[in-house]
């Protein structure tokens, strides 16, 4: 029997009952002999590292035990996530776009994914995130400059590149629970932008859930 395993944040750092080795463990006592451990994690990081080591000890015990790609976790699946935002958001030449995403040191994952994104021409989207390069600080920088520029204040939709909806989504980006610190999208309404907010994850969205987490599509290799 094959059975998908899907990993988030949660999952891999639990303890106890509700860890992920004692999930292996239960289904090494039944009739499961093929496993898929799907990511739930955006990029190839500490998390999916940490992942990897934890079911290490396990890969003999099963006839097949694999891992899926993070959503970033390589140029290929980058691309492929780049088609599925076009499909989605449609990026209208009536406003700028920019997607957050949460972000380590260096980013090169989301930076790929903006240079992809720019190399077929929707040069009014800009993928920023919380830490690292790239950050939203600077993004705060570049479009008040690209406003001065044009001599015009223009309309920014701001959607979040995370998978499940949590603080980052609720406090950081959007300010819809208060903590007392101006979220991003605050920062941007203080610089007088008008800004379209879709604080939706990308679980929600039915052209991901086909893609990254519909069971049924998920091939064992």
């Amino acid at each position: 029997m094959k059975k998908i395993i899907y990993a988030d944040y949660e999952l891999i750092n639990s303890e106890g009952e509700t860890s992920l080795e004692n999930k292996l463990e239960s289904l090494l006592a039944s009739d499961v002999d093929e496993i898929l451990i799907k990511p739930i994690l955006m990029t190839d990081g500490y998390e999916a590292k940490k992942l990897r080591k934890k079911v290490e000890p396990y890969i003999k015990k099963f006839s097949v035990l694999t891992f899926g790609t993070p959503v970033l976790g390589s140029p290929n699946a980058i691309r492929k996530f780049s088609k599925l935002l076009i499909k989605e958001i449609g990026f209208s030449s009536e406003y700028e776009y920019c997607l957050v995403g949460h972000g380590r040191a260096d980013n090169r994952e989301y930076s790929l994914l903006s240079d992809i994104l720019h190399s077929n021409g929707f040069f009014n989207v800009e993928v920023v995130c919380l830490t690292g390069e790239g950050n939203i600080d600077l993004y705060l920088k570049t479009i008040k400059e690209k406003s001065l520029n044009n001599g015009i204040k223009r309309v920014i939709q701001v959607f979040p590149l995370f998978i499940n909806i949590g603080f980052h989504i609720k406090q950081d980006i959007f300010g819809i629970e208060e903590t007392g610190k101006k979220s991003f999208v605050q920062n941007l309404e203080a610089e007088k932008f008008t800004v379209i907010k879709n604080p939706v994850p990308l679980s929600h969205l039915k052209t991901f859930k086909d893609w990254y987490l519909d069971e049924r599509k998920n091939q064992f290799s």
